[in-house]
Order: C-alpha cells, then sequence, then structure tokens
C-alpha cells in the first residue's frame, strides 16, 4: 500500500498540461521581470543628469552596513526555510517507509536510509542558517541604534549653520574606518565620534541616564567603554596630517564624543570632550575666534573633495 502512495506520489511530479499552461502564461512576466533587473542593475551605458559626485550624508555606512545585514537576514531566512522543509518532508517519508516496513514491505531499510541521510544533511544547514539569522538580526539592531544615534548628532550640527559652521559626515580616510562628522568653522575644527549606547539596568551604584568620563574610560552604569577616546585621538591625529598636506598650514583638530541621550558627567577639563547631543551646540557655539576665514574656506575645500564620492 505504502509503495502504491509512493509512487503516485512521484507520478504527479511530472508536469503535466496544466502545468505546461500555467509555466508558458508565466513567461512573458518573468521576462519582463528580468527586463527590468537588467535595466536597473545591469546597464552602464545610462548617463545621469548630474556628472557631480554627492556629499556622503550622515551614517552612510552605517546604512550601507544594515542594507546588507538585512539581505544576508533575508536570504539565511529563506535559505533555512528551504532545508528545513526539505528536512521536514524527510522525516516524513521515513517514517512512512518505517511504517511499511513493520507491515512487510521490501527493501523499505533502504529507503529509510536514503531519507534519514537526506534529513540530516538538510537539518544541519537549516538549523545553521536560522542561527545565522538569529545573530544577523542582533547585529542590524545595534547597526540601526548606531545609525539613529549619527542621524541625531547631524541634527544638532545642522543646527549650527547661522554659527557659520559647516558639517561633513561619515569621512572615509581609506575606506576601512570612518569618522562620523566633522564641523569647520572659524571658531575652529572639530571631529566627532558619536557613540550610541542603549539603557540598561545599572550593574553598580549609578543613576541609569548618567555617563561618567574619566578622561580615559567612558563609565556607563551598565559597563564600560575604554575604546571611544583613543578612537576620538586617532580621528583627530589622522584629520590632523590631512590638512595640513591639502592646506599646507597647521591645523589645530579639537575631539569631541558625542553620547546621544545620555547626561554626562566629567572628573576633569580633558582634552577630549564628552557630551550628549544637546549640549554639542551649546558648546559649540560659545567657542572663541580661532581660525582665519580664508584658512576656513580652504579647509572646507579640502574637506568637500574627501567626502563628496557618491555617485548621483
Amino acid at each position: 500500500m505504502a509503495a502504491e502512495i509512493w509512487n503516485q506520489f512521484w507520478l504527479s511530479l511530472i508536469p503535466g498540461p496544466r502545468a505546461f499552461a500555467l509555466f508558458v502564461g508565466a513567461s512573458p512576466f518573468l521576462i519582463w521581470a528580468g527586463w527590468v533587473a537588467y535595466q536597473v542593475h545591469f546597464r552602464g551605458d545610462v548617463t545621469p543628469p548630474q556628472q557631480e559626485k554627492l556629499l556622503r550624508p550622515p551614517g552612510y555606512s552605517l546604512q550601507k552596513k544594515f542594507d546588507d545585514l538585512f539581505d544576508s537576514v533575508l536570504l539565511s531566512l529563506l535559505g533555512a526555510s528551504v532545508m528545513l522543509l526539505i528536512a521536514a518532508f524527510s522525516a516524513v517519508c521515513a517514517f512512512q517507509f518505517f511504517q511499511a516496513q513493520q507491515h512487510g514491505m521490501n527493501d523499505a531499510l533502504r529507503y529509510i536510509l536514503c531519507f534519514g541521510a537526506l534529513f540530516v544533511i538538510s537539518i544541519v544547514p537549516g538549523v545553521a542558517l536560522t542561527l545565522k539569522a538569529f545573530r544577523k538580526t542582533k547585529e542590524a539592531q545595534n547597526t540601526r541604534l548606531g545609525l539613529r544615534g549619527e542621524q541625531a548628532v547631524a541634527e544638532a550640527l545642522h543646527e549650527l549653520a547661522d554659527a557659520g559652521y559647516r558639517t561633513f559626515h561619515d569621512l572615509q580616510p581609506d575606506g576601512t574606518w570612518n569618522i562620523d562628522h566633522v564641523i569647520v568653522g572659524t571658531r575652529g575644527v572639530f571631529v566627532i565620534e558619536t557613540k550610541t549606547r542603549r539603557r540598561r539596568p545599572p550593574r553598580r551604584e549609578q543613576l541609569k541616564h548618567v555617563v561618567e568620563y574619566d578622561g580615559r574610560v567612558l563609565t556607563f552604569p551598565s559597563g564600560d567603554d575604554t575604546n571611544a577616546i583613543p578612537q576620538a585621538e586617532r580621528n583627530a591625529n589622522w584629520l590632523t596630517d590631512f590638512l595640513a598636506k591639502k592646506t599646507c598650514e597647521a591645523v589645530p583638530v579639537e575631539s569631541i564624543v558625542v553620547i546621544p541621550g545620555w547626561y554626562t558627567e566629567s572628573k576633569g577639563n580633558y582634552r577630549v570632550k564628552v557630551m550628549n547631543a544637546s549640549y554639542l551646540r551649546t558648546y559649540l557655539r560659545k567657542q572663541p575666534e580661532k581660525i582665519d576665514p580664508q584658512q576656513a574656506r580652504r579647509i572646507i575645500a579640502a574637506l568637500d573633495d574627501k567626502c563628496r564620492t557618491l555617485e548621483f
């Protein structure tokens, strides 16, 4: 009985007239979809209306990373669904042949072993792809949080245009790392590193919305960040050297670490400043004049050339 059901199942998989008619009917749609994909992704002879490249928007690197992670999650879930479906199908078939063997069906054991092997082969990558999707989902959530933090800081910086500042975002020194924001004006050149962090239950006697800063370490209620300050210093040193080569002038660059949504407490007046996005506007507005307007324009021109990399 099981063998007859199995033979009927395989015969049902053979395309009949209806399946062939469905394929013929869907062919125009498939051809149209392929043509659209070719026009959008592969044609290289389409000339954009604007030849000048665009400035990088705030959080551009994180946005690209988030998009890649989102695509990776979708592909992993798709692959996991296919593998787990095959595993479920193999398990059902193996169970059916096991029952058939109990009723004396010949050669059923061979089919049980084949479907059992197919189950193992499909369940392992299915589970692995599922775990990968969960891991990438967590990474995508953290990336989106960082992106929103950079956008919040950019919004605060854009309000400083009336103070004579020009803002640049996502400066790429060599393509492997980036500087979140650079703001330039006669009041100085500032490198801004954004650190966005969720508020978690405190693990020490510290208010849950307060970050303490001792010149080297950012102490959050749920843990420490020892990388933010050295990173901000490295960014400032790189930008100092870059502007000195581009403008042939000494350019002092100051470092600021901005933590959106937190209240910061500094234990001293340190070289690298730490503050939230709200106080950032006040801090930059009260800075004295430090740079000649002509030099500021040369700095802006050098940064504009460096950050204007996006194709239209």
